[in-house]
């Protein structure tokens, strides 16, 4: 009688490969687990569970981009396996690309919000909660005998899913000797790893701040972990309309705790005159509940209706006193050419899922 030979991947149990796979990846053997799943993938293509592991180990040996392939394959066949989603963000921070990480956790939340590795993936990537509230305070001193200038702000941002948030803002700002209140509500939306959004304003008797005003903007990721941003407005003065036009760059380095970010900023004034500048920011976390940032600027603003060059820098600190409370500090100072201003600044914030 003769035997013809049976292939190992029909002798052997896929069932119990599998979970001898599995044993391996979490020793930390990913080599062996890898050649353990292409066994069982061959036997089963459509696993679902052996294509995650194989992607959860090719994660591990720092191989992301074979690993998202996994991942995006068991998301074809299984959209709401959390387990995928996450090891895709996980896959896009190794690579990364910071925006497309967020952007996946986002979708794991939603579909997991209480399970601890997304609550932790999400504090990792600093996903915005369902609620933060903000509120502000500055006092600003002017040279040239000037009175002084203050100003409160309350706003406040509702996720209301994975790709769309509403916020809403109210500022109260008193200078030589006039208030004004200023409201504002923002509309933004996610758009894979792409965001956009648009937000509309107007002043309560309007005295020196827009009586009313649009802005849009949007930011796209480029490869290498830049991004390219763009923001338009107009606004509506006693003394007459400005327009703003500002195209800028934004990369996020040292796997996403330094942000550089600059903007070209074009003006067209209340007389229809353009005027062009700039501004730099640089965003550091300098630990996982502290960031540091530097900005400086020498562009033109409207204020009290009149546009005016500006030059200015400004140091701030945002510190994380728990998971859902923030404290910020910040110093500025200006040369508005005709006085110099000088402010300081407090502020809080609260988040809530």
């Amino acid at each position: 009688m003769i035997v013809q030979d049976v292939p190992v991947e029909v002798r052997i149990d896929p069932t119990a490969l599998y979970e001898a796979a599995v044993a391996d990846r979490l020793a930390g053997r990913n080599e062996e687990a890898i050649e353990k799943l292409d066994r069982v993938l061959q036997a089963r293509p459509g696993d679902v569970d052996a294509r995650l592991n194989r992607g959860l180990a090719l994660l591990a040996l720092n191989r992301p981009i074979e690993a998202e392939s996994d991942f995006r394959t068991v998301l074809d066949a299984s959209p709401d396996y959390v387990d995928a989603r996450i090891g895709l963000a996980r896959a896009a921070q190794r690579r990364g690309n910071r925006e497309q990480a967020r952007f996946e956790a986002g979708w794991a939340l939603a579909a997991a919000p209480d399970r601890p590795d997304v609550q932790a993936l999400r504090q990792a990537l600093g996903l915005p909660a369902e609620w933060r509230v903000d509120f502000d305070v500055s006092r600003s001193r002017l040279g040239a005998g000037l009175p002084d200038w203050s100003e409160a702000r309350l706003g406040a941002v509702r996720r209301i899913n994975d790709r769309w948030s509403f916020g809403a803002v109210a500022e109260w700002t008193e200078r030589f000797g006039q208030d004004d209140v200023f409201l504002e509500g923002r509309l933004d939306h996610q758009i894979g790893a792409s965001g956009v959004y648009v937000a509309m304003g107007a002043a309560v008797n309007a005295d020196y701040r827009p009586e009313a005003s649009m802005r849009a903007g949007a930011d796209v990721p480029l490869p290498g972990g830049v991004s390219a941003t763009l923001d338009v407005s107009t606004a509506r003065y006693a003394s007459g309309t400005v327009q703003s036009l500002q195209p800028g760059l934004a990369a996020e380095l040292v796997r996403g705790r330094l942000r550089l970010a600059a903007r070209w900023i074009n003006v067209w004034d209340e007389t229809d005159q353009r005027r062009d500048g700039y501004a730099v920011s640089i965003q550091w976390a300098a630990t996982d509940r502290v960031r540091l940032r530097l900005d400086t600027a020498d562009a033109p603003e409207t204020s009290e209706g009149v546009t005016v060059d500006v030059s200015a820098v400004s140091l701030g600190a945002e510190v994380d006193l728990t998971d859902q409370t923030s404290l910020r500090f910040g110093a500025l100072k200006e040369d508005r050419g005709a006085y110099d201003r000088e402010a300081i600044s407090l502020g809080l914030g609260w988040r809530f899922w």
